[in-house]
């Protein structure tokens, strides 16, 4: 079995919604997909029982930004002194260009001068690099959001799931919604504006009209607008898709997708 929990949606801005993370649980195995505050708590809190923290094996990460990846330091800190003894398996993290710099200079500094009792695997994956999991494979693509970035491409065999984590529009973008069956996008920009780093409402007519639209898209990393309501503006964005023919859906903070039964 194969599931997708939404752990958090929302962006850097405060809200109701945690910042970005992703959970698969492939078989009870976790893999999370960035890891925004709150994450590792939040992922307790899941009333499913394909969802076990302990089961946490890999973290792979889109980029370097504080929203998808302040959650980290809790993560660790909580597998050296979890109540049921601290974590002996190995820790994979993945990640793009940069990761080994990340996890010296910003992430272990965190620790103090407490060693972890764990070893931590880094795994720096370039454009088009592929990860193999038990039960599943990723491929990265480097998509435009600063200077290190990825989406990925998971392949669970039957099906396959895109998630973009945050990008610009890019034709790289393009080849990766077209290879899957499902994919989580950012949509930050609830607008025509063009803004080079996120989604915009502009962009995302593009891209349907490119025909590399999926058949379930799953939108995330919506940033409000002012004196806006969040709710009627999702509403707005979800119209704009269906008027083009296409389905979009927003999800919550712990809403979980059944991939494969």
């Amino acid at each position: 079995m194969v599931k997708l929990a939404f752990i958090g949606t929302g962006t850097c801005n405060a809200s109701s919604r945690k910042p970005q993370s992703l959970v698969f649980s492939v078989d009870g195995e976790l893999i999370c997909v960035d890891c925004g505050g709150g994450a590792y708590h939040a992922i307790a809190s899941l009333n499913d029982p394909a969802f076990n923290y302990s089961n946490i094996s890999t973290i792979i990460l889109t980029h370097y930004h504080v929203d998808h990846v302040s959650g980290l330091p809790d993560l660790l800190w909580g597998e050296m002194w979890d109540h049921t003894g601290h974590r002996t398996e190995t820790l994979t993290i993945a990640g793009p260009k940069g990761l080994h710099n990340f996890y010296r200079d910003r992430l272990l500094p965190f620790m103090g001068d407490y060693p972890l009792p764990f070893k931590v695997e880094l795994i720096e994956l370039n454009n088009g690099d592929t990860f193999e999991g038990n039960g599943y494979t990723v491929e990265a693509v480097t998509l435009a959001h600063g200077d290190f970035s990825s989406g990925y491409r998971f392949d669970f065999g039957t099906r396959s799931v895109a998630i973009t984590g945050d990008t610009g529009y890019c034709d790289a973008l393009q080849g990766l919604l077209s290879s899957a069956d499902i994919a989580v996008i950012e949509w930050g920009i609830a607008s025509d504006d063009t803004y080079p780093l996120h989604l915009s409402s502009k962009d995302v007519v593009t891209i349907i009209k490119s025909g590399s639209w999926p058949h379930e898209v799953y939108a995330v990393h919506v940033y409000p607008i002012i004196d806006v309501n969040f709710q009627e503006q999702l509403l707005k964005m979800k119209s704009l898709v269906t008027s083009l023919d296409k389905t979009i859906e927003f999800p919550s903070d712990g809403d979980i997708l059944t991939i494969i039964p």
